[in-house]
C-alpha cells in the first residue's frame, strides 16, 4: 500500500517540490559527487528527478555517457527539455528500478533520495544486489530515532499524499555493507537545510569488492 501511495505520487509530479533551500542542497550534492565522478566516463542517476545532477555534471566533469532514469514521466520530459537537441550523450527513461534491474554498464551509479519509497526491504536489496558499477553513491534521509520512521499522509507542503519510510544508518551500513566497501559515510547538510521532521540527510560511498 505505502508503495503504491508513493509511486503514484512521484509519477504525478509535474515539478520537482520546491523544498526550502533547494538550491543550496543541490549544490552540497554537487560538490560532495565531484571528487567521485572526476575520472568516471558514464554515469547513471536512479530517481534522477529533474536531472538536476546530470545537468551540473554535463557541464563541471568528463562525463560523455549520461543515463537517467525515473518513475515520473513529467521528470524525464524536463529532463530531455532542459538538456536540449545541440547536446548528446543523455539517455533519459521511464524506470521502476524495483521492478525493473536492467541497469547499463557505467562507471558510477547514483541514487538520491530514492531509497525511502521502497518499502520492502528484500526489495532494497535486489536493487542494490544488481549495482553493477564500481561506484555507487547515496543519498537518503535517516531518522535519528532507534528504528524506521513510516510516513503516510497527506503533506500540506506538497499538496498530496505522501508516503516514505525513513530508515536508521546503521541499517543502510549493514544493508549496503553486504554488497560494497562502504568507503565514507557522512552528514550530506548542515542542519538549517535539513527537514522540519527531524530527518538527515546521509550519503553513503560504496565501492564495490575487489
Amino acid at each position: 500500500m505505502y508503495r503504491d501511495t508513493a509511486k503514484n505520487f512521484w509519477r504525478a509530479r509535474t515539478k520537482y517540490p520546491n523544498y526550502p533551500n533547494l538550491l543550496k542542497r543541490r549544490l552540497l550534492d554537487l560538490n560532495f559527487l565531484i571528487d567521485y565522478v572526476i575520472d568516471a566516463e558514464s554515469i547513471l542517476d536512479l530517481g534522477c528527478g529533474d536531472g538536476y545532477l546530470l545537468l551540473a555534471l554535463r557541464e563541471f566533469s568528463s562525463i560523455k555517457r549520461f543515463y537517467g532514469y525515473d518513475l515520473s514521466g513529467t521528470m524525464i520530459c524536463k529532463l530531455r527539455d532542459r538538456w536540449g537537441d545541440v547536446h548528446g550523450g543523455l539517455n533519459a527513461a521511464v524506470f521502476d528500478f524495483v521492478e525493473n534491474n536492467n541497469y547499463p554498464d557505467t562507471d558510477v551509479i547514483i541514487s538520491f533520495g530514492s531509497f525511502p519509497y521502497v518499502f520492502d526491504v528484500k526489495e532494497l536489496k535486489n536493487i542494490v544486489s544488481n549495482i553493477n558499477s564500481d561506484i555507487f553513491v547515496v543519498r537518503s534521509p535517516c531518522t535519528m530515532r532507534r528504528e524506521d520512521e513510516i510516513i503516510d499522509k497527506f503533506s500540506d507542503d506538497l499538496g498530496d499524499n505522501y508516503s516514505a519510510v525513513y530508515r536508521t544508518v546503521d541499517f543502510y551500513v549493514f544493508m549496503l555493507s553486504e554488497y560494497f566497501v562502504v568507503d565514507n559515510v557522512c552528514r550530506a547538510y548542515p542542519d538549517e537545510l535539513e527537514s522540519k521532521y527531524g530527518t538527515k540527510q546521509f550519503f553513503f560511498v560504496c565501492k564495490r569488492r575487489n
